[in-house]
Order: structure tokens, then C-alpha cells, then sequence
């Protein structure tokens, strides 16, 4: 695992893109997972810089969503889809045939799991994996207690993501589950990338880093992945 803390969120947010860019200059079609949230907006900002000075190009890489509100329409605003679209696939100017997602109308959401798992094989497994950190620990919708061995599940959330889960909605919300990628696909990921910025941030991930890897906290997997970059800013950072 490397630490790497930065004084502030636009620095940290450059710096985690530039680590981005240096492996897509290396692997021009890299298999890319990214995170919706407020968390990489800064990073998104910063690819767009690079993609304007023709100092990187993502138009040969494919970007896989890391998860989705289940009951949540993926045309609201608060869905994670649709934040991803604004945020991200816009601005970088990516084609649909670029973008994959989980179906959360499909039939049979084992199945659409199983669809993802699948995806993730035949391209070969993830290059790049950029997650945020919840502030129970959870990655995507990994909650507390998630095996370190999971793929691609439907979650049951816990009340701590379904209460900080209403700021990205304009009027309250009912959320109850998710689907996401697991923790083994962040394991198994060639860059992992572990993002996180604030003082709401800086009690789990003290516990999280000072400690050993436990399934109660799910982001303690870095422990166990030598390739992973966790990329703080001081306040994030603060209690370490």
C-alpha cells in the first residue's frame, strides 16, 4: 500500500489524476471502475485539463460505473448513473459504447451481477479502480461486514449510508439497497485507488489505517493490496 497525503482537495485531486494519466499513457485502452460522489469530482476536472493539453487521451479506454441505488430511477439526479453522466462522461466526452453499468430494471439482478463478473473477465480485469470511502469504511456499496472475497452483489445498505445517502437527493428519499462491485475486484485491480477528503473522513480512516485489516471495516483491504494508492489531503488525513 502507498499513503500519500496532500495539503488540500485540489492537489490531492491533481495529483490522483496524474497517477490516472500515467497509466492510460502506458495502456491506451485501459479497463477503467470509477465512483460517482462528490469525492472525485476534482479528479474528473483535472482529466478533462490533461484530455484539453493533448497530454492524455481516453478515447480508446472503456469506464464501468462502480454501483447503483437500487429503487432509485437512473434518470434522477441523485442516481449514481446519472452523476457519473454530468460529472464524468460528459465533460470527458466519452461515447456510450465507452460506458458500461449495472441494469438495475434488468430481470434478475443476480444475473445482471453475474453479467458485471463476467465483463470484468473478459476484458481481462480492471486496470483502474477509483474509490471513495464512505464514513462507516464502506467502499461503493460494500458495507461494514462485506467479505474481502465479494464480486459484483446486491447489498442491503446500512442506516449510516442511507442517512448521508439524502444529500445527493433534493427531497428525502427511501434507500434500502444497492448493487456493486466487491472488494475482491479491488484487490485484484491493477491501480487501485483509494480517495478520500475531509474531517468526516479522518475517524474511520484512522481506524482503519492504524489497524489490521478487519471486514468490519471494509476499506482496511488496502492492508492486503500492495498496489493500492490511498490518496488523502491533510484533513482526511488528520487523526493518523
Amino acid at each position: 500500500m502507498h499513503l500519500k497525503i496532500y495539503t488540500d482537495y485540489n492537489t490531492l485531486s491533481a495529483h490522483t489524476a496524474e497517477l490516472i494519466n500515467q497509466y492510460i499513457n502506458q495502456k491506451p485502452d485501459a479497463f477503467i471502475c470509477i465512483a460517482s460522489g462528490h469525492t472525485p469530482i476534482g479528479v474528473f476536472q483535472h482529466l478533462k485539463r490533461a484530455i484539453e493539453q493533448n497530454k492524455v487521451s481516453l478515447t480508446r479506454c472503456t469506464f464501468l460505473s462502480l454501483d447503483e441505488w437500487l429503487g432509485i430511477d437512473p434518470s434522477d439526479p441523485g442516481s449514481c448513473l446519472s452523476m457519473l453522466q454530468r460529472d464524468c462522461f460528459k465533460p470527458l466526452d466519452l461515447k456510450a459504447e465507452q460506458i458500461h453499468y449495472f441494469n438495475i430494471h434488468a430481470p434478475n439482478l443476480h444475473e445482471e451481477c453475474n453479467r458485471i463478473n463476467k465483463l470484468i473477465a473478459d476484458n481481462g480485469g480492471l486496470d483502474i479502480m477509483l474509490v471513495g470511502v464512505g464514513t462507516n469504511g464502506h467502499i461503493g456499496m460494500n458495507e461494514p461486514g462485506t467479505p474481502f472475497n465479494s464480486v459484483a452483489h446486491v447489498s442491503e445498505l446500512a442506516e449510516e449510508t442511507k442517512t448521508v445517502g439524502q444529500k445527493y437527493f433534493k427531497k428525502a428519499t427511501a434507500l434500502s439497497q444497492g448493487i456493486t462491485l466487491g472488494l475482491s475486484h479491488l484487490q485484484e485491480a491493477r491501480l487501485p485507488i483509494v480517495m478520500a477528503n475531509g474531517s468526516r473522513k479522518a475517524a474511520i480512516l484512522a481506524q482503519a489505517l492504524k489497524g489490521k485489516p478487519s471486514e468490519h471495516i471494509p476499506v482496511s483491504i488496502v492492508h492486503q493490496i500492495p498496489q493500492a494508492w490511498v490518496m488523502l489531503d491533510q484533513e482526511a488525513a488528520s487523526l493518523l
